[in-house]
């Protein structure tokens, strides 16, 4: 049951961009990557700053194997950025501070 519901919260996370219709950013990662926990605030500070126009999540793989596999990731933490419409525009693995996530949208023409 709890592997369904992690399931589930998975493909929520996934496909919530679409309907926020605001860009998102999807940091796939583990729970003991010192990497991860850096990026993660990176994330926070993202939600602070443009609340409503970008969002971001955070899946963890120990609990969501198939997600690992699914998006082929190798390295932690691997950011999948999505356009308002949900469509995948680009995959960063490694740490990146806020000016460079934004930098990733700017040349995909997504401006804030």
């Amino acid at each position: 049951m709890k592997k369904i519901l992690s399931a589930l919260l998975v493909v929520f996370v996934l496909s919530s961009a679409a309907c926020a219709a605001v860009p998102s950013v999807t940091m796939l990662s583990t729970k003991t990557c010192p990497a991860c926990a850096q990026m993660s605030k990176v994330l926070d500070k993202l939600d602070d700053n443009y609340r409503g126009r970008i969002t971001t999540a955070r899946i963890y793989l120990e609990s969501n194997p198939d997600i690992a596999k699914k998006y082929n990731i190798r390295y932690v933490p691997t950011l999948i950025f999505r356009d308002a419409s949900g469509k995948e525009i680009a995959q960063e693995v490694g740490y990146r501070s806020e000016n460079e996530i934004l930098k990733v949208f700017a040349s995909k023409g997504i401006k804030f």
